[in-house]
């Protein structure tokens, strides 16, 4: 290095452009050649053993994702693979979508809720319920809880069948108002 200034002296790139392990035209008998990719393995492929087998069970698309806790578009990219033995094409611009702000890490709602999801879930209140006092949809409700619950989801993906839940349970409020009867001309006015 330069003196103090981190940038590389005369010598120091003379070496790196002329040394013997970056000329390729001079090989000896006992010299090697490597090719060494270093193409970042796409997700879809890495976990394509596991997403194919939960398919051939029969599960589906969004149970597959929650059971390995992977987005939809990568299931959808690796059976994609799977069925054409090519990868899938990309965006027109060549990148994913950024979720993200730069250097931030992104964690999705439904892993930020699932813990309070899971345990009030559990209580006994119900996924409607839950969506109207978090303040998100239903379905960001059943991703937490599934997310909670992976191995339980997992295994019903495994088997090809729906994960089953704990049933709702309905309060002595909730029972009053369902009974209470319902004024009939209130609905037209």
């Amino acid at each position: 290095m330069g003196a103090g200034t981190g940038n590389p002296t005369v010598t120091t790139s003379e070496f790196l452009n002329t040394d013997r392990w970056t000329m390729l035209g001079k090989a000896s008998c006992s010299r090697r050649e490597f090719v060494i990719s270093l193409r970042r393995t796409p997700k879809y492929e890495a976990t394509l053993p596991q997403i194919v087998e939960l398919a051939e069970a029969g599960s589906g698309i969004d149970l597959i994702s929650r059971a390995l806790g992977i987005g939809a578009e990568v299931v959808r990219d690796a059976l994609q693979m799977h069925r054409t033995g090519t990868r899938p094409s990309g965006r027109v611009d060549g990148r994913r979508r950024q979720r993200r702000e730069p250097g931030k890490l992104f964690v999705p709602k439904y892993r930020q809720i699932a813990s309070e999801v899971d345990r009030r879930r559990k209580a006994g209140e119900g996924f409607d319920r839950l969506a109207r006092a978090m303040k998100v949809s239903r379905g960001t409700i059943v991703r937490a809880y599934d997310f909670a619950n992976r191995a339980d989801v997992a295994a019903a993906a495994r088997e090809g069948r729906a994960p089953t839940r704990p049933p709702y349970t309905w309060s002595e409020e909730s029972r009053a108002a369902r009974n209470r009867p319902r004024r009939s001309g209130a609905r037209n006015r």
